[in-house]
């Protein structure tokens, strides 16, 4: 854990080989502080804030991403299953044990804002885009008809589908930020911009069709055939997604700055520009094909996985941005952290995210597999229904039952999580059991290839959990 001399860094004298802390009230103050001290303290806080969530969370989407589109997945109900994962890590990352919370990203809420910030933008489609890249506008794939179209539009529509599909779960994250309470009509105004610029970004796309539908100008008597050519009809529902999912995510970032939220802002930012950069760069990995001519390999997961590492690197970076733990006491006993000032609403959001996330993706997971192994995906998908529901209620009676019979007194600043390595191991296993489940069959050796591959993701995730896990423990945290 950073002392307070690591943190004056900048504001105190730098002599030959040594750094003088001169803020008055420092304990010893003043009092030299040795530079290989603070350089071993800078590169341990790369270490802890950037390259262990970076690797951690690229771990976890590489696997989660690819789970997404597999047998029992897809859509919203895949990004769900990735989004839980996500949230559920930078949650534990966060969490500090000790008692108040040293970041300002650490309510129990995040699970549930990733988890469904990364569903809605599932609710959305992507496979017009992909043929862009190999100078491929679809018309009737079913009839192999096609017009010729620029790479470029490739690059810019999975930039405009990136930013968002990342980005509005890091928006809904920063609203799980401690600091200034926000009253009712400051939550008002908040959802209005984000839905008020995700409406106006819709009727943009209806007045400009030009602007927001490749080769529109030159292709109108086409696209006003959806008949004759079904893939433009999906092409203009996808990209109408993208701009609405775009503006949502516009609105958001608008109110955090216009409210001076910096934090907020970078964290929505980084989160949306890196991923939008990312897997335009991937081009859905169509190069692949040329790279390897004849290869039987299933290139898609392939990039799938690769979005999921982008998206990983993305939350990564922005967690060393915004999240690091705070320096100066005084200044975190200033803010007021979201979770503290309601333990109890904390505690039941928290189990609300676990318990929606892993139920709904048990249900999809094991639907997968008795795709895959059974036959007939509709009738288990009921028959999961009439179990995993009532389940679900069930645990959520439990949990609020739970936090009624134990409650936390309001302003508590202890350890409202004390079970968080158990509930961080409960999601990591849960969901690499899944994604074993829908990896198969087993006679396919491209599905033995990324069942192995899951299983070393496993690996590196758990070995960062562990050890992340150890740090937190107060007799590492006083020799640090």
């Amino acid at each position: 854990m950073p002392t307070h001399h690591e943190a004056q860094i900048g504001k105190g004298w730098v002599g030959a080989g040594a750094v003088f802390c001169r803020e008055e009230g420092c304990p010893g103050w003043p009092r030299k502080v040795n530079l290989p001290f603070v350089n071993a303290a800078r590169r341990s806080s790369l270490t802890q804030d950037l390259l262990l969530p970076s690797l951690l969370f690229a771990a976890l989407g590489g696997m989660t991403w690819a789970v997404r589109g597999c047998s029992g997945y897809g859509a919203a109900a895949g990004c769900l299953f990735a989004g839980v994962t996500w949230g559920a890590a930078w949650w534990f990352l966060a969490h500090d044990p000790t008692g108040p919370q040293s970041r300002r990203y650490a309510s129990g809420w995040i699970i549930l804002a990733v988890a469904m910030g990364v569903s809605i933008s599932g609710s959305r489609g992507w496979m017009q885009w992909p043929s862009f890249f190999d100078g491929h506008l679809q018309t009737n794939t079913g009839k192999g008809e096609f017009l010729p179209i620029p790479r470029a539009y490739g690059f810019v529509w999975l930039f405009v589908a990136g930013v968002p599909w990342a980005g509005i779960g890091a928006c809904l994250l920063a609203w799980c930020a401690s600091g200034q309470a926000l009253r009712a009509r400051d939550w008002g105004l908040r959802l209005a911009c984000a839905f008020g610029v995700a409406f106006l970004a819709r009727l943009l796309f209806d007045q400009l069709p030009d602007v927001f539908l490749p080769l529109h100008k030159t292709l109108a008597a086409q696209y006003a055939d959806l008949q004759t050519n079904p893939n433009l009809r999906r092409l203009i529902n996808d990209n109408r997604s993208a701009i609405m999912h775009l503006g949502f995510y516009l609105g958001c970032l608008l109110y955090e700055a216009f409210r001076r939220d910096w934090k907020n802002v970078t964290l929505i930012v980084s989160v949306g520009l890196v991923n939008g950069i990312g897997w335009a760069a991937l081009q859905n990995w169509s190069w692949a094909k040329n790279f390897w001519p004849g290869a039987n390999f299933n290139f898609w997961r392939c990039w799938e996985s690769s979005g999921g590492i982008s998206i990983g690197v993305a939350y990564g970076l922005a967690y060393f941005l915004v999240n690091r733990r705070r320096a100066e006491p005084e200044r975190a006993a200033r803010e007021v952290p979201a979770g503290n000032a309601s333990p109890n609403l904390e505690r039941f959001g928290l189990y609300l995210g676990l318990l929606l996330g892993l139920g709904l993706s048990i249900r999809s997971g094991l639907k997968g597999w008795a795709n895959i192994y059974l036959g007939n995906e509709s009738f288990w998908s009921a028959v999961l229904w009439k179990v995993i529901g009532p389940l679900l209620i069930l645990g959520f009676a439990a949990a609020a039952l739970r936090i009624r019979a134990r409650p936390l007194p309001a302003g508590f600043q202890g350890d409202g999580f004390p079970h968080a390595y158990r509930l961080i191991w409960l999601v990591l296993i849960t969901q690499n059991l899944l994604a074993q489940l829908v990896t198969g069959p087993w006679s396919s050796w491209n599905e033995v290839v990324f069942s192995i591959y899951y299983l070393l993701l496993f690996a590196i995730s758990a070995v960062i959990i562990h050890h992340c896990h150890c740090l937190k423990s107060p007799e590492l945290r006083l020799q640090s």
